[in-house]
């Protein structure tokens, strides 16, 4: 029996290897599998919805690492307080009274600059991580609704998952 190979992707080569078997092509021989018929039956099972899901999370694996890049330098812990200085900006944004933002307070008045310029810092990083954020997740969601919109195998093996990210 010879092998009807069809490319849907490396998400088929990883289900043929997590059932067992193996598959490789030989410049003499051809696809030469384990057990034909099992790899036959994994080929012809293998369709084009688990392909697209492992096509998506390579996009969603090469947007985390875009997020990873924007924010490598950044501990946890500050991140952490991130929430907490956005909540507090927009009450004082609201209010006006510093009580309302006690965290960024205290910040201020341990960098020696005023709340105002605290604030003013709060916004300069929360407009850069959005933006970031932004187009990341707008390129993530691009691909993967291109991704869902596609038909074949073969326009799924020609999909270029490594243009319209932005520069990080």
């Amino acid at each position: 029996m010879a092998i009807n190979y069809t490319e849907k992707g490396i998400g088929l080569h990883d289900a043929i290897i997590a059932a067992g078997h193996s598959l490789h092509f030989d410049s003499a021989r051809g696809w030469v599998a384990s057990d034909e018929a099992a790899v036959q039956a994994s080929i012809d099972s293998y369709t084009l919805a688990q392909a697209k899901a492992e096509k998506k999370s390579q996009s969603l694996a090469i947007a985390k690492s875009l997020r990873d890049k924007v924010v490598a330098a950044i501990s946890p812990g500050e991140m952490a307080s991130w929430p907490i200085k956005r909540d507090e900006a927009i009450r004082y944004s609201q209010t006006g009274n510093a009580a309302d933002a006690p965290l960024l307070s205290m910040e201020a008045q341990a960098r020696g600059i005023t709340l105002a310029a605290m604030m003013a810092r709060v916004a300069a990083n929360s407009a850069s991580f959005a933006a970031a954020e932004a187009a990341i997740g707008g390129a993530d969601g691009k691909h993967r609704d291109a991704i869902d919109a596609l038909t074949t195998f073969e326009a799924l093996a020609a999909y270029n998952l490594n243009t319209g990210w932005p520069e990080i």
